[in-house]
């Protein structure tokens, strides 16, 4: 067995590095199987993995004028229950609050307050159960624990409190649970306590206050499967039927949003959907080019053993042992195979689970799937097998003859060049999906026309505050250090949801929900930001962006978006009333994500905050200057001297921030470039060793060639031209399947793959690499003398 070991790694001999490329590449390709089908698996679920009830369900939200999922309010949730096929309905709250534990007040706190159907209907896992929801206990998430209770143990028998309402820990929430929707919970309660913050106005009648506030996820337990889109006209129907009770919260005009299943972060959803398509087309493309060159390269050693096979068997050999001789000879690489890539597996499965839109949703872990990698393995080793048989199949019915054997036949030939057609539409068509991606990426990097050496100062809040801004800071006439300094009320990037409703001073249109950032007078010089349509900002006189322009546009009939310039509007929120010209006009900025489509935003002056919140707001703070050690300083002096609750942080680049929000297409973008350069690197080593072996194969027929007065460029360039058709006939073939695939592509991966200049780049980059390799692999043969090549 050691002799047939030995022997079989000396026939490879000049294409050991080929052969341990091709071993590792499909070692990296059965683990990556195992992880990409697992993905897909996890997203063909409908309901997250806290819900324990398989029962058909769906999640009643609402959806915003950016396509974002929304809270709803109660009163629309038990709307739904009056639909023809729902059961029961059920609803989780989400409210921000202060905590307190011990000494130690926790404000900002995310809170779910979960109703007692929620448990049955929902199947929730321990520790939500009758008892504890009974006895009015708190459920901490494991974050919560650990950072506020672990450390100090004799807090995990102690009281919190809610609203001067006590309550004990019933356990630690499970892990799949800390995130619902866009939110982060920190402390489960049951909805009882929701009663505690109920104001005086309203306690004749809480439940108008409760019911008519936006702040629930609904969910509907289902008698059996129903076409979601059928409820979703009939739920609009009954809305648009049954008016709202006077004297609650009016709504918030977002349009109704039935989801099949339970799902509160859809968005995400999608982008993963989007990455699993990608990726298992390019897993598709990269095991193709991995099998094929197998294939290839058992296909070229079988024709150079034919001769020694035939001699083996014409001498009595048995073909039983001739057959186990060459299994024997496979056994590294079966070894190898199946050793690597569990080994492989894990480091990839490690890898994905430290990425943060993966953590997002799925909050257990993406798993790697044993069975799957187990029939990639199976697959593989099969492959192997029938490719180590190869050298036998010609030799069991062609005699022996003493001719030289190792000339491919004009059959294999014709297969030689059909697999290498093959591998070229696939790098082609890898290449266009890359670029495309990168193209896609680029465009909205672009995008992006903040000054680029703007940094923004956020704060951290350990408690209430009581903050008073001076008029230098309002109208954007404080520095430090000689350095202007711009304040926002909120963070560039976190503008949420809306908190405004807007309406045209005539009365024309509904009332409508928009975005407000309050910022200060040189917040637009200062960040650079284009400005469209000049004008001032000051009190009661705001800038808004090209996006609410044109919306305002549309709504009033105007002749054009600049014509919104001088308009009238009021303004309203909670206990909030204004009214306001428009100034100007600036540029849409990526408040929402580099990735998310511009949203309509008014920009207000500080001097126009609502004053029931204006003093408890910590300002977020931008300057130009480069040494950010010193403005962090000065802006810590400034806030030890507002509260001891309030610190800033070092400054980090505005515009860097604004590229990782989309933390999910540089994902995207990364993998599908990482794939796209296996590949090709794959390709263009499997490609040199296909040619050098052609060459080798026809040395004497060039030989001859050559010594009957042909030219050495004369035979290159019809190598090259003939590889050039083959190019071509990829080329079209690619085309055409991309013409065929390019409604899916839109729709699966969110991507067009007909840019003209990402097609003429990769025609060009594909013919440039087959000239490249086809001169490299003849370089070396025509060097040899004339001679040489004819004896063979």
């Amino acid at each position: 067995m050691l002799f047939d070991l030995v022997y079989g790694w000396r026939k490879w001999r000049g294409q050991r590095g080929v052969w341990s490329l091709l071993i590792a590449s499909l070692c990296l390709f059965c683990s990556l199987i195992g992880f990409v089908f697992n993905l897909f698996w996890l997203l063909s679920s409908d309901r997250p993995m806290w819900v324990g009830s398989q029962q058909p369900m769906m999640t009643i939200a609402s959806q915003d004028l950016g396509g974002n999922l929304q809270p709803t309010s109660g009163y629309d949730i038990d709307l739904v229950a009056r639909l023809a096929g729902v059961d029961s309905v059920a609803s989780i709250a989400i409210q921000s609050s202060v905590v307190t534990i011990g000494l130690k007040e926790l404000p900002r706190l995310t809170i779910g307050f979960y109703s007692q159907n929620t448990i049955e209907l929902l199947g929730l896992p321990q520790p939500f159960t009758m008892q504890n929801f009974e006895s009015k206990k708190g459920i901490v998430s494991k974050r919560f624990w650990q950072q506020h209770v672990e450390p100090n143990a004799s807090l995990s028998d102690s009281r919190l409190y809610y609203r001067d309402a006590a309550f004990l820990i019933a356990g630690i929430a499970p892990t799949a649970m800390e995130q619902l929707g866009d939110f982060g919970v920190d402390i489960w309660l049951p909805d009882t306590y929701l009663q505690l913050g109920v104001p005086d106005m309203f306690a004749d009648n809480p439940a108008l206050f409760l019911k008519t506030k936006n702040n629930r996820y609904g969910f509907a337990l289902l008698a059996q499967k129903t076409d979601i889109e059928s409820l979703q006209e009939a739920y609009i129907n009954l809305r648009l039927q049954t008016p709202r009770p006077e004297g609650g919260f009016v709504d918030k005009h977002y349009r109704p949003w039935l989801i099949s299943g339970i799902e509160l972060n859809p968005n995400s959803r999608d982008i993963l959907q989007r990455q699993a398509w990608i990726l298992l087309l390019l897993l598709l493309g990269f095991g193709f080019i991995i099998f094929s060159g197998i294939v290839s390269a058992y296909t070229q050693q079988g024709i150079t053993r034919r001769a020694e096979m035939s001699l083996k068997l014409a001498l009595g050999g048995s073909k039983i042992a001739l057959m186990g001789q060459l299994l024997r000879e496979s056994i590294p690489a079966l070894v190898l195979v199946a050793a690597l890539s569990p080994l492989l597996g894990g480091i990839v499965t490690h890898y994905v689970g430290t990425i943060g839109v993966y953590q997002d949703y799925f909050i257990g872990g993406v798993k790697f799937n044993i069975w799957l990698w187990l029939l990639a393995i199976f697959c593989s080793l099969t492959l192997f097998v029938c490719c180590a048989l190869l050298p036998l199949s010609g030799s069991i019915t062609t005699m022996f003859s003493r001719g030289r054997q190792g000339h491919m036949s004009k059959v294999q030939r014709r297969a030689s060049q059909v697999i290498l057609v093959l591998q070229l539409a696939v790098i082609m068509g890898v290449m266009v999906i890359s670029l495309s991606l990168m193209h896609q990426e680029l465009r909205k990097y672009s995008s992006v026309v903040i000054a680029q050496d703007v940094k923004s100062y956020q704060p951290d809040v350990d408690g209430r505050l009581s903050i008073a801004l001076t008029s230098e800071q309002l109208d954007g006439e404080w520095s430090l250090g000689g350095t202007p300094v711009a304040l926002s009320s909120r963070h560039f990037t976190q503008v949420g949801a809306p908190s405004l409703k807007y309406q045209s001073e005539t009365g024309v249109g509904l009332e409508k929900p928009i975005n407000g950032l309050y910022v200060s007078h040189n917040f637009f010089s200062l960040l650079g930001i284009p400005v469209l349509a000049r004008g001032v900002l000051a009190e009661n006189a705001v800038m808004i962006n090209h996006a609410m322009a044109s919306q305002l546009a549309v709504e009033l009939g105007l002749s054009h978006w600049k014509a919104a310039k001088g308009l009238a509007l009021r303004l309203s929120g909670f206990y909030y009333e204004k009214h306001v010209r428009v100034a100007g006009i600036v540029g849409d900025s990526p408040h929402f994500g580099i990735a998310a489509k511009p949203k309509p935003l008014v920009y207000l002056s500080l001097k126009d905050q609502n004053p029931l919140f204006a003093s408890r707001i910590a300002p977020v703070f931008y300057s130009k200057s480069s040494n950010k050690d010193v403005i962090a300083s000065h802006l810590n002096d400034w806030a030890s001297l507002q509260s001891p609750r309030l610190t800033y942080a070092d400054g980090r680049s505005l515009v860097q921030q604004i590229e990782d929000t989309d933390v999910a297409g540089k994902l995207l973008f990364i993998t599908s470039c990482a794939m796209a350069s296996l590949i090709i690197f794959l390709v263009i080593f499997t490609l040199y060793n296909k040619f050098c072996y052609s060459l080798k194969s026809e040395q004497m027929k060039w030989g001859v060639m050559l010594a009957v007065g042909a030219r050495k460029e004369t035979l290159m360039a019809k190598m090259v031209w003939g590889n050039m058709l083959l190019t071509l006939i990829a080329t079209v073939l690619t085309l055409g399947a991309f013409l065929l695939l390019e409604h899916h592509s839109q729709t699966l991966m969110g991507v067009s793959l007909f840019q003209p200049i990402v097609w003429l780049f990769c025609i060009t980059l594909s013919v440039f690499f087959i000239t490249s390799i086809s001169l490299w692999a003849a370089r070396g043969l025509l060097r040899q003398n004339i001679s040489v090549l004819v004896s063979g």
